[in-house]
């Protein structure tokens, strides 16, 4: 299964993960600032799988931390 869910991952699109957000969510409220201002430049996207719960977590860190 983690094989699986490793190629799963790699072929995940941006769209899939916000699509899932909201979908899970609803709906999430960005202030324009933060929207306008968010750079990427030293963050990435982060997805965990939890293997018990059956369920992806997606975070951001910096690209400085390992």
């Amino acid at each position: 299964m983690t094989e699986n869910v490793e190629d799963l991952v790699k072929s995940v699109s941006l769209n899939q993960i916000l699509v899932a957000i909201l979908e899970e969510q609803g709906k999430v409220t960005v202030p324009t600032l933060r929207f306008l201002d968010a750079n990427n430049d030293d963050k990435e996207l982060v997805i965990d799988y939890d293997s018990e719960t059956l369920s992806f977590t997606f975070s951001l860190r910096s690209k400085n931390e390992q």
